[in-house]
Formats: structure tokens, sequence, C-alpha cells
């Protein structure tokens, strides 16, 4: 049990429980047993998956709907492997029906896309080219999303049709191929989800790209934030905003991406703020709107790490965030706005004991649950093994 005091309320961390154990890290490496993420069953009951597969570009897989993960009926004190009749709660929609993003695919060779001349190229993942999709017919750009009809209790697909002005086709070029970033998986697994409390959905995602607005590529091979906002059940998304990475904003550092893995979230005062990663040791960055996305706040440091960070408003108005590497760490707030933070809270993890992505869930109006990795989490034989965790989060009024 960890106490953190703040001037108008406090935090208990409850102690690590083990979700789940895979393979020690020297046998499997980056990617398994990692990336967690949380949500809940039909049922009520509490759900956590994680990547089960190398993490690159070739490795995307689809997965929605399987078997992969663990379920908790007591609030995450205790878990049990997920089976297929622990369905998976997908985001409500104006149709009554519940919306799941398109399946991650794996990335394809193009041969076809020689015949067309990037508008960037730069050597980022050992070579790289940005095309524009709307002039490759070639290029798939209708995903097929899912949704579940609780009246029926079945699913249906139906094409996803995104307007993105200036949209990108990314290309990573191999020794003896090309191959292309799926449209699905930019849209689908990259993305981050909110619902707009009135039956529709908005959509962040991140790539390289040009601005929607002007058609300019700002900086070659550097990641820029997309918001797209659907009000018709997810049969259509609109361009509604972005947050491109500036010179300014340039770290000397390899590990610098430039703004990517956004997290938005609705505050307490009804604006929204997102956070948004910029890699490995370098800084994450917060923006906020006050307008419904359409414009966002000038880019402030969060804080000097952040990758894939998360966002937790709970309905007591205290605001939590998780994020790291190196280290993991956890902040909170009661500021309704989301622009003044307390002083990060270090979970204890050395730099290489975790992938420091994390997920935080609301259990109730003062309690969330954050899952994350450990790489060397002990094993009951005493060895080490790749692991997920949770700890409950409660704040003290």
């Amino acid at each position: 049990m960890k106490h953190c005091e703040y001037r108008n309320f406090s935090l208990e961390l409850g102690d690590p429980v083990v979700v789940a154990q895979g393979r020690p890290w020297d046998e499997v490496g980056w990617g398994p047993v990692q990336f967690p993420s949380l949500s809940r069953t039909d049922r009520g009951h509490l759900l956590c998956t994680w990547a089960i597969g190398a993490d690159n570009i070739e490795s995307y897989e689809e997965s929605l709907g399987l078997p992969v993960g663990a379920v908790s009926e007591d609030g995450g004190r205790s878990w049990r492997a997920r089976t297929d009749a622990d369905r998976m709660v997908g985001f409500p929609m104006a149709n009554g029906r519940e919306f799941f993003r398109p399946d991650a695919k794996n990335s394809f060779p193009a041969p076809w896309i020689e015949a067309y001349t990037p508008v960037a190229v730069s050597s980022t993942e050992g070579g790289f080219e940005l095309y524009r999709a709307d002039e490759i017919p070639e290029y798939p750009r209708t995903p097929l999303a899912k949704e579940f009809d609780p009246k029926t209790g079945t699913f249906s697909t139906f094409p996803m049709r995104v307007n993105w002005p200036h949209c990108p086709l990314m290309c990573f070029v191999r020794p003896d191929r090309r191959i292309v970033y799926p449209f699905e998986t930019l849209v689908g697994a990259l993305a981050h989800l909110l619902p707009d409390g009135r039956g529709g959905l908005y959509l962040s995602a991140y790539c390289y790209g040009a601005s929607a607005v002007t058609g300019e590529v700002p900086l070659p091979g550097i990641y820029n934030v997309y918001v797209f906002h659907s009000g018709d059940s997810g049969r259509t998304w609109d361009f509604v905003s972005e947050v491109l990475t500036g010179r300014e904003h340039l770290v000397d550092s390899p590990s610098f991406e430039g703004f990517c893995e956004p997290c938005l979230a609705r505050m307490p005062d009804g604006s929204h703020v997102m956070l948004m990663r910029t890699g490995g040791g370098c800084p994450s960055y917060l923006v906020r709107s006050t307008d419904g996305c359409r414009s966002w706040s000038r880019p402030a440091v969060f804080d000097r790490v952040g990758v894939f960070p998360q966002l937790c408003p709970l309905g007591c108005g205290i605001s939590l965030a998780g994020y790291g590497r190196p280290g993991l760490f956890l902040r909170a707030t009661d500021d309704p706005s989301g622009l003044t933070w307390e002083a990060p809270v270090d979970l204890g993890l050395a730099p290489d004991d975790s992938c420091c992505y994390t997920a935080l869930l609301p259990l109730d109006d003062v309690t969330a649950l954050l899952a994350y990795s450990r790489f060397h989490e002990p094993t009951p034989d005493g060895g080490t093994a790749k692991s997920i965790l949770v700890r409950k989060v409660k704040v003290l009024l």
C-alpha cells in the first residue's frame, strides 16, 4: 500500500496484483505480454488484454474477439483466463448498437507504389516514404468496422468512411521490398476513441503526414496528431483538427518521434484535454480545447517522459494520468480544466523492467484500476517472467 498526500485530497495505491505471467524476458524479449488495456465485459466484469506478438509493423494481426486476456469478477482482486463467453463491450452509439474499431491488419507489400512520387522521404525506421493516399487508388482506404446489436446478439460489419484531407500513405522501405502501413491499423488499433456524450465518437490518430489544412508536410519522418468525429454511428468520420509537431518541439534524441499516441479525455469543466507522447525518454505534451476539439491550446510540456499517456477523469472531480519510460508514473489533479497537475508519483519500476504503457479504468467515482507490465516479475518457482499487473488507485477527499 502506498499513500500520497496533496493539499485537497490524497491517493491510496493498493498493492500490485498479478493478472497473468508469460515466459521469461530472455526467451521472448520485447512484444509479448505487455501493452495492457482495460475494459469491461457485457456482464460488467473487468477485462484486461495485452499484446501477444512482436512489436513491429509486420506483426500486426486481427485480434478482436480472440479469448486473449483475463477477467476479474471481484473488482480486480483475482483473475481468470478469458473465454469466448466474456464479450468485450464496445462504444455505445446513437443507433443503439456498440461500435468496435477496425481490426488491426498486417502490413503488406506494395509494388504498385513505385509508379507514384513520394511527397517526403526520411531515413526513419530504416527507410520511409510518405505519399498522398488520395492520389493512389490501389491503396484501400475504407476499412470495415464492427458493431454489436444487443437486440439480436449479433455482430455485423460496415464500411467506415474517413474524410481526411491530404490523407497520408506511409510506406516503409525494406532491402527487398516496400511495405505499406494498413489504414485499418492507423484508424483502428493505434487510434484513441472517446464518446462525445451525444451518441457520437471522437477519434484521435497519429502518423507521419501532411497538414490536413494546408497539405504541407511540416517535418518529414515526424509524427503529427489528427482528430476526427463521427455523428452517424461510426459510418462517417470527418476531420476536425490537428496538432502538428513544430521545430520548437524537436529534441536532440534518436528516440524523438513527434506528437503521437494521443489520449483524449473530457474534463470535469467540459473542456477536452489531450496528452501526447514524443518518444521514449522524451517529453510528453498537453493540449486543451474549449470548442469541441476544433482548436487546441499551444502544446505545453506535461512531464519529462510519457509514452502512451493515459487520462482517467473520475466522478469525484479528480483526474488521473499514467505514463512513463524510463520509469512508471501516476499523476493526479483536482483542477477541473486539467491544466495544473500534482507532482508525479514514481511507481518504483526500474527503467528496463516495463514497457511503461499503462491502462486506467474507472471502477467508481473515487476509484480506478491501473494496469501495467513488468518484465521481471517473480514467479512461484523462484524465477522471473514477463507479467501483467494491476493496482487500485483510490481518491480520499
